[in-house]
């Protein structure tokens, strides 16, 4: 039996992780918002993929032009929206809160990793 050679991770791995997964990151970034993130960093272009995929290589290409604090700030930002719109909801729907609750906290759990 062959050992297989481990990837080699990316220092960003563990961001990268947390922003996929809904239940960790509080927020659900689309394919779309990192094509948008993408293109405003003028990174290039990217085609919609899978969200592993693109934010792997939103990453990998911030990180070789030396752009990964603005796109570290992009991504804060995107979250901070979520998190004022979260805000409007709880206020609108105050029965809401044991839904939202947990999403706001582990959004700004999200946010204080970016920063």
């Amino acid at each position: 039996m062959k050992k297989h050679k481990e990837e080699e991770q990316s220092p960003y791995s563990g961001i990268e992780k947390q922003l996929l997964n809904t239940f960790f990151a509080g927020v659900y970034i689309s394919a779309k918002e990192l094509v948008l993130i993408g293109r405003e960093l003028e990174l290039g272009e990217f085609s919609m993929k899978n969200r592993e995929l693109l934010l792997k290589q939103l990453f990998t290409k911030a990180h070789s032009e030396k752009r990964v604090p603005k796109l570290f700030a992009k991504l804060e930002n995107l979250v901070e929206d979520r998190n004022r719109e979260y805000a409007k909801l709880l206020q609108k729907y105050p029965n809401s809160r044991n839904a939202l609750m947990p999403l706001i906290q582990k959004s700004h759990a999200t946010k204080r990793v970016l920063r």
